[in-house]
């Protein structure tokens, strides 16, 4: 069990860094769509940046997993390794579809994209089970 105290201030920190990340990821399917992903492109707008990049706030969904998922007297719970686990295959990713673009591979950006939809919309699943009227409003999926 996790306090409703601890959950609340984790929403209020992090839930603006996780629209944030959801924006980032829809502006990759955007990217992908336009065929315009690779290093050359003349926009910056239409590059797809490192997975560590800080833009898509990988680290801020870990620190709220575990503010959300683990308290003193519970630690490292599944649910938590699980979101971790979701957290990960999202960068792995995002790596897929920037190096899949850069060398011309459009269906397996696609085929990746789809999977990293997947890993954010589970990873929103996960948080909403413990967003509560009391901590916040649930996310929206992509």
């Amino acid at each position: 069990f996790v306090p409703s105290k601890q959950r609340y201030e984790a929403y209020k920190k992090y839930a603006e860094r996780v629209e944030g990340a959801k924006s980032e990821i829809i502006r990759i399917g955007s990217i992908i769509s336009d065929k315009k992903g690779t290093e050359t492109a003349e926009n910056n707008d239409n590059v797809i940046a490192d997975p560590s990049d800080s833009i898509y706030n990988l680290r801020a969904l870990g620190l709220m997993a575990n503010s959300f998922l683990a308290s003193e007297n519970t630690g490292v719970s599944n649910q938590l390794m699980l979101a971790r686990w979701y957290i990960n295959e999202m960068y792995l990713r995002i790596g897929d579809i920037k190096f899949a673009l850069y060398n011309g591979n459009s269906a397996e950006a696609d085929k990746s994209y789809g999977c990293l939809k997947k890993a954010m919309n589970s990873y929103l699943s996960l948080m909403n089970r413990v967003v509560t009227n009391k901590v916040g409003d649930q996310f929206g999926y992509l």
